[in-house]
């Protein structure tokens, strides 16, 4: 069977809306084997870091609707409210490790595409463009959420714009590898005249991937009402720790599927605007078999923005 997506070509093409979810479903099956592994190597480390600091301040939430009367519950949950150590923990182990899972999926891409076609990708080729990643997007990630944050706080429309204008800031940083100030400014530029088609396909995208999350959970939300309602069962501090481990880091890797998606969308919109799959298919002329490349210009029956 041929391989598919080890070529530059098979990337960077012009896709409607349907094709570029076809495209993330596609890739993520036809690799999910080599980037699985690398994924394991490189985020589940910080994944379980996540998993365990939000296993510790689900314990503390157990506890606290664990207790005997209900003054003591009420001052247990006001002090469950306040940011604690696992939970800060957590939300830089969870921001870190989604930094690193969008670091090893584009830099993935970036070595299929530079090793021949039957050759694998290890996770020591992968990690070796992952490194110099992770820092540059933790930073990125900082500065795109005060942006957003900024936005939301003016009106929520321009948050809601910001948060899609800049949805391609990642794959630019590791797919060009430009720095802070360039990939704003570029991510925007690619999002001009395609905002809604790219909304569109977050909003989809997120949809599977919270229905996925909700499944994953669902065993967690249910010892937390079983804790609520006095269940002996869903009493036990470890049980809720384990449940909370497993899905957290589950709901963690689910976010590949999102980013991927993100990942099909920036080359379509770089084809759209700058061609470059008709550059990358005359250089190949003359090196293989002559590879497809889909260009709205050559396309007269093109089905519309999407």
């Amino acid at each position: 069977m041929q391989p598919t997506f080890t070529k530059e070509i098979e990337f960077r093409q012009e896709r409607d809306f349907g094709a570029k979810v076809n495209a993330t479903f596609a890739f993520v099956v036809a690799h999910g084997r080599p980037l699985g592994k690398c994924i394991l190597y490189i985020v589940l480390p910080v994944a379980l870091l996540a998993g365990l600091a939000q296993a510790v301040a689900q314990s503390e939430l157990i506890g606290a609707l664990g207790a005997s009367s209900t003054a003591e519950r009420v001052t247990q949950l006001e002090r469950y409210s306040t940011i604690s150590g696992a939970q800060f923990l957590g939300f830089i182990a969870m921001m870190l490790g989604h930094c690193a899972l969008a670091a090893t999926i584009y830099s993935y891409v970036l070595v299929r595409i530079a090793l021949p076609e039957h050759e694998p990708v290890t996770p020591a080729l992968v990690w070796e463009r992952v490194k110099p990643s992770i820092l540059p997007l933790l930073g990125s990630s900082i500065v795109l959420g005060i942006l957003s944050m900024l936005g939301f706080l003016l009106f929520i429309i321009p948050g809601i714009y910001l948060a899609v204008g800049l949805s391609l800031a990642w794959a630019v940083q590791v797919l060009e590898n430009r720095g802070i100030g360039e990939l704003l400014s570029r991510s925007l530029m690619l999002i001009k005249g395609k905002w809604w088609s790219t909304f569109g396909l977050l909003l989809v995208m997120y949809f599977i991937v919270a229905l996925l999350s909700l499944v994953l959970k669902m065993p967690q939300y249910l010892i937390l009402a079983g804790t609520a309602l006095h269940w002996s069962w869903a009493s036990s501090p470890v049980l809720a720790g384990a449940m909370a481990l497993l899905s957290t880091t589950a709901s963690m890797f689910l976010s590949t599927f999102v980013l991927v998606a993100v990942m099909f969308q920036y080359f379509n919109l770089v084809e759209r605007k700058e061609g470059a799959g008709l550059y990358t298919l005359v250089n190949s002329i003359g090196q293989g078999p002559a590879p497809v490349v889909q260009n709205h210009q050559l396309r007269p029956d093109d089905e519309g923005e999407y």
